[in-house]
């Protein structure tokens, strides 16, 4: 009895863990959707094309892609608890710098600060989970977290929608700035999972690991998933409301459209978290991506706003069973000692998507119109899709 007592305590505090770090990640992606639902508009006061926002935009994004690895690679060595205090921190100074910002140099600036001390935020969070989940249970544990981190993505642009109809477009930053503090106190709660970690194999150095991962087909291929999703998220985030500005929506309704292409997260990550311990994670990242394809084809060029909302629900489908278990099945091929680096590699994968998606349709947008905006992201999706079946 004494023994079956011991085996579910580090189970108990697995769970705890997990739901205090998800809610602290609940708080920070409702403040932080807030803020990136007014982004593209924001911007847009300061250059007047569509195209120009996109590439302003990318500039947070390449400065998060340079930090990404030695960031992921840091938490290995010096724990993760330390680096999120840190990050909550300097974001919240600029949050408040962009609402009282207003020059373009500065504001170039401040979407160096923004993408940099945000990365640490993601790549520790991922790590978090690795260290804390058991085995057996490494889909639900990251479809439960993410879950949490997508509610925040549906609250905080409704949020964002009604601060900016009310107050103005500045207001959601002020906002997101001091409410930062919420989740920064709920983070001294944290046992760090990373203490058990043996740190001599800890501190490698992230080129030999970056070497040791690609030696492995899968795990490539999984970071081409992760590029082609975030490419896409960073499409829809920026000019998803720069096409609904343009159609003459208002930031509540762009608000509402961003919340429902988050919805589906909320309903399906956990189930599809559990049924991926059974049946195996592949299969269903494949369908994930395929469903997203087929419903992204039309999405630029649908003009009223239920057409626009079922459509977003649909993509968001694909991408609700494909995101988790992504991460899931790297926490399954890579070794505990060095999930803080292979967080930073993925990391990498993901800013290198949020860049690369702006960058691309900024391409498109300038060369055809802002309704080819969704184009690149389709031809994304159609290479990975190839490149899955392939290997």
């Amino acid at each position: 009895m004494s023994n079956q007592k011991s085996s579910l305590q580090p189970q108990n505090q697995a769970r705890k863990q997990l739901l205090l770090f998800s809610t602290v990640i609940l708080f920070f992606t409702t403040l932080i959707g807030a803020v990136i639902t007014v982004h593209p508009g924001y911007l847009k006061q300061f250059v007047e094309q569509p195209a120009l926002v996109g590439l302003i935009a990318a500039i947070s994004s390449l400065a998060g892609l340079i930090f990404s690895l030695p960031i992921g690679t840091l938490s290995d060595r010096e724990g993760r608890k330390p680096m999120l205090i840190v990050s909550f921190v300097l974001v919240s100074v600029v949050l408040l710098a962009f609402f009282i910002n207003t020059r373009l140099y500065l504001l170039i600036l401040l979407q160096i600060g923004f993408g940099v001390f945000m990365a640490p935020v993601w790549i520790v969070g991922e790590a978090f989970i690795k260290d804390i989940s058991p085995t057996e249970r490494r889909g639900e544990f990251r479809s439960f977290f993410g879950t949490f981190a997508n509610a925040g993505l549906l609250i905080g642009p409704l949020i964002g929608g009604l601060l900016a109809g009310a107050f103005g477009i500045r207001s959601p930053y002020f906002f997101a700035a001091i409410l930062l503090s919420a989740p920064l106190i709920l983070v001294f709660g944290l046992k760090d999972g990373h203490s058990s970690t043996n740190k001599n194999q800890a501190v490698m150095d992230f080129l030999p690991v970056l070497k040791e991962f690609l030696q492995q087909s899968e795990l490539k291929l999984l970071a081409l998933c992760t590029v082609s999703l975030y490419f896409w998220y960073a499409v829809k985030w920026v000019f998803g409301p720069l096409y609904l500005l343009n159609l003459g929506y208002s930031f509540f309704i762009i608000g509402v459209w961003l919340a429902v292409s988050v919805l589906p997260f909320l309903l399906f990550q956990i189930p599809i978290g559990k049924l991926s311990d059974k049946i195996g994670k592949s299969k269903i990242i494949y369908i994930g991506f395929l469903i997203a394809t087929i419903s992204l084809l039309p999405l630029g060029f649908m003009n009223s706003i239920s057409s626009l909302l079922a459509t977003i629900f649909i993509i968001s489908i694909g991408t609700a069973f494909a995101e988790p278990l992504i991460e899931a099945r790297v926490t399954d091929i890579v070794p505990k000692e060095r999930y803080g680096a292979y967080s930073g590699i993925f990391e990498f994968t993901k800013t290198l998507g949020l860049m690369l998606g702006p960058v691309g349709s900024s391409i498109f947008v300038y060369s055809f119109g802002i309704s080819y905006s969704f184009i690149p992201a389709v031809a994304v999706f159609i290479l990975t899709l190839a490149l899955f079946v392939i290997i």
